[in-house]
């Protein structure tokens, strides 16, 4: 018989994850009503979003391990910066555009693709092994995504920000995998607060040509929302991690694969989305090919 304090720490991390999942299922509906319905560019998003989130995480660093922000050599913060650009100002600018010309259930559907495409880097940079689970996997999940958003459309600009979802897709992966042994010397809200601190700065250096703060407002119910979305980012990536110091990575995978049936009901209540029976077959599919390449 366990007492409540025992109760309490065990239920604490799936407390965590469960969090994590459900904030980032609000994230992308939330961005797509503010450029669909409130007049905010994608730009400007991006730009506050990462702003948002790196105080949150360089607070959060403070309270935590700051001397190794700190005392980190200056090749490591090189490294972090250009990783930064990759995974967060290049992939967050490619996911604000592309909700800005796709549905968010296409973006969630080709987003979800993520631990496959960090499968296939890892394999490609000799990180991982092949086994016959995540080749199945792989294969599994980009057939379902095929079939849940076919490649033939005869909307461009929904063509076009599906490109762009998988972009973003193919960058945030590429950094997950690039940045493992960083990850692994500073700690995940070490590494991650550099690289978001970085990519605002390149952000605002974009943003000094694009003349951003002359034309930029915002109303006080757009400006609640807008703090949500770079509050989440920080507390998503925040949550996950303390899950994983008591979950096991497939445990916290398995949460993960909710996502998108999460964003997809959200935007199918909230944003009037269809939802046909060959997007919900093609991402069932799709999350059995990415089960089988965590499992791999």
């Amino acid at each position: 018989m366990m007492s409540p304090t025992e109760q309490a720490s065990e239920s604490r991390p799936l407390l965590y994850v469960t969090t994590a999942v459900l904030m980032l299922s609000t994230v992308s509906p939330i961005t797509k009503s503010l450029l669909q319905h409130h007049d905010i560019a994608p730009f400007d998003l991006v730009c506050l979003r990462v702003l948002i989130a790196f105080s949150c995480l360089f607070a959060i660093t403070l309270m935590g391990p700051w001397q190794e922000l700190f005392q980190m050599p200056g090749t490591d913060i090189i490294r972090l910066t250009l990783l930064g650009i990759l995974g967060v100002g290049a992939a967050y600018g490619f996911a604000g555009l592309a909700l800005a010309y796709t549905s968010v259930s296409h973006y969630t559907l080709i987003y979800s693709l993520n631990p496959t495409f960090t499968a296939l880097f890892s394999l490609l940079l000799k990180k991982d092994q092949a086994s016959t689970f995540k080749t199945i996997g792989i294969s599994l999940s980009l057939a379902g995504c095929l079939l849940a958003i076919p490649v033939v459309t005869q909307d461009q600009t929904v063509g076009f920000g599906d490109l762009l979802a998988l972009l973003f897709t193919i960058s945030a992966s590429a950094c997950v995998v690039l940045s493992t042994g960083m990850v692994k010397r500073y700690g995940a809200v070490v590494a991650t607060t550099v690289m978001f601190g970085s990519s605002l700065c390149f952000l605002l250096l974009a943003a000094m040509f694009w003349s951003i703060p002359a034309r930029f407002h915002v109303s006080l119910s757009n400006g609640l929302l807008i703090a949500y979305v770079g509050i989440a980012t920080a507390a998503v990536f925040f949550f996950r991690n303390l899950s994983l110091k008591s979950l096991t990575p497939a445990t916290v995978g398995a949460f993960h694969n909710l996502v998108p049936i999460l964003v997809i009901l959200t935007a199918y209540w909230f944003l009037d989305e269809p939802v046909t029976s060959q997007m919900v077959v093609g991402g069932l599919i799709t999350l059995s090919g990415v089960e089988l390449v965590r499992r791999g």
